[in-house]
């Protein structure tokens, strides 16, 4: 389990639970950023190998995942694969 890294000014940086669990959050990944844009990179074809349910997933130093609003008005964490390409509908 990957654990958030922190800055100079000790801000943590951003976690999402990983794609392939069979629990959800049972492991945590680090959200990649694109260097030369300095946006996060994305996966349009990865799938979620378990049923999403709305849990605040945490590191092991207390630092939360990135959470979203589902259409349900639930919380549910970011979701990433192994690589931290945050998994997203291109819709």
């Amino acid at each position: 389990m990957a654990n958030a890294v922190r800055d100079q000014n000790f801000v943590p940086g951003k976690m999402a639970v990983l794609n392939t669990d069979t629990v959800q959050g049972t492991n945590k990944v680090r959200i990649a950023i694109e260097e030369s844009s300095g946006s996060m990179r994305v996966n349009v074809t990865d799938t979620i190998s378990f049923t999403m349910v709305p849990i605040d997933a945490q590191d092991e130093n207390y630092v939360d995942c990135m959470m979203f609003v589902g259409q349900d008005g639930l919380s549910y964490p970011w979701v990433a694969n192994s690589s931290g390409e945050v998994l997203i509908d291109n819709i």
